[in-house]
């Protein structure tokens, strides 16, 4: 999943910059370590992260690791009734990143810290709870061009369904029925 990128002319015109913008994307093992890696800053980071300011990021919850996660999903899906194994492919976190239009950039980095982290932490939480899911990490990072927050979800939901499922294309290419809708003050 691309971080902020500074966005060109065509970019901007095409762009809300109003808007408040998440997106989702689900993770195998091997990209969910690397999500991690990069969210969480271990290791080499890519050359757009200013690492003199690493230490200002956010660590608003913490890590589970990740081999619980998959065993969860695994229970999960055993309860569902699936009696298929899940393929080694298999999404075992939906990684999500919060961004901002420019405006609304400008006004969220007047607000404090503490309301900042209120706001990303519940609209993390209440994307988790409309897709029946679990938050497992969230992270605010200030180290980049822009304030963003990443946040990690399990891939099942409670029911053993894959999150994908409520996000995917239907047949024809039209957006599922199912929808999020979250309200904001």
């Amino acid at each position: 999943m691309k971080d902020t990128k500074q966005n060109t002319r065509s970019d901007t015109t095409a762009s809300n910059p109003n808007a408040v913008s998440v997106r989702i994307e689900p993770k195998a093992m091997a990209k969910a370590k690397f999500q991690r890696r990069h969210d969480f800053r271990i290791g080499k980071q890519p050359a757009y992260v200013d690492e003199d300011r690493t230490e200002q990021n956010r660590h608003l919850m913490e890590l589970r690791p990740l081999p619980d996660i998959q065993r969860e999903n695994e229970a999960l899906r055993e309860r569902a009734g699936r009696t298929r194994k899940m393929k080694s492919n298999a999404a075992v976190t939906t990684a999500g990143i919060i961004t901002f239009g420019h405006n609304a950039q400008e006004v969220f980095n007047r607000l404090p810290e503490e309301m900042q982290d209120r706001a990303f932490r519940e609209l993390a939480q209440e994307i988790a709870a409309q897709l029946n899911t679990s938050l497992e990490a969230l992270v605010v990072h200030l180290d980049e061009t822009a304030i963003h927050a990443h946040f990690t979800m399990r891939a099942y939901n409670d029911d053993g369904e894959p999150i994908s499922n409520a996000t995917r294309l239907g047949p024809v290419g039209k957006r599922r029925s199912r929808c999020l809708h979250i309200q904001t003050c």
